[in-house]
């Protein structure tokens, strides 16, 4: 069995609604799947106080429910769901464990969880799902599977094709992001960000390489 694994806080701009209804469609639309692929969804509470929070928990939950109630066979249960804080080993190990991260945000700076999990990824055996609307995608638009969270179907031939891809394919994307996340890491930002300070240019202030979503 192969684990999809997700880590998200709870907000609306992380399109985990839209995740869900992605795994569901693949489950559907690829029955070989079922008792090969769990999807590990990690929600990180946040706003708990604020009623549409606690709302979008709720909706989440059911949704979660309904899928199980779906799917579940004897011995498999489609998702695993924790609403709680990972700490630093636990949210590593489940980077360890996971063969896939799906990533789906309508909206994202940058998303650390992609880098977080490509630095994890020693064996290089893990593939990236990523949103196209996260900024990641920049960096990752070569290596990583791209996605419109919005295109339930493309989320879950996304799913599919990850969950397909030969060990040798696995192997050189993920080697490709690793190197990446190397290379352009957190002394790179400063250094051009300073740089572009002393410049004072905002053309000059760093970015990765052009990159539009498509519409």
């Amino acid at each position: 069995v192969k684990i999809i694994l997700g880590v998200d806080r709870l907000a609306y701009s992380k399109g985990i609604i839209e995740k869900l209804n992605a795994y569901r469609n693949a489950l559907i639309r690829y029955p070989e799947l079922q008792e090969k692929v769990i999807l590990a969804q990690i929600l990180v509470p946040s706003r708990r106080s604020i009623p549409m929070y606690a709302s979008l928990k709720e909706e989440i939950e059911q949704l979660v429910g309904e899928i199980n109630g779906q799917f579940t066979l004897s011995g498999w249960v489609p998702i695993y769901y924790r609403f709680k804080n990972l700490d630093r080993k636990e949210l590593v190990a489940h980077y360890r464990t996971a063969e896939i991260l799906l990533v789906t945000p309508s909206k994202d700076g940058m998303n650390l969880v992609s880098k977080e999990y490509c630095a994890s990824n020693i064996e290089e055996n893990g593939v990236v799902i990523v949103s196209e609307f996260a900024g990641v995608a920049a960096q990752f638009q070569k290596n990583a599977i791209l996605v419109n969270p919005y295109d339930i179907k493309g989320v879950a031939d996304a799913i599919y094709k990850a969950y397909t891809m030969t060990p040798e394919e696995r192997r050189f994307h993920m080697k490709k992001l690793r190197q990446s996340i190397r290379k352009i890491n957190i002394y790179w930002w400063v250094n051009s960000f300073l740089l572009a300070a002393i410049a004072k240019r905002l053309d000059n202030f760093p970015i990765i390489e052009d990159y539009v979503p498509n519409e």
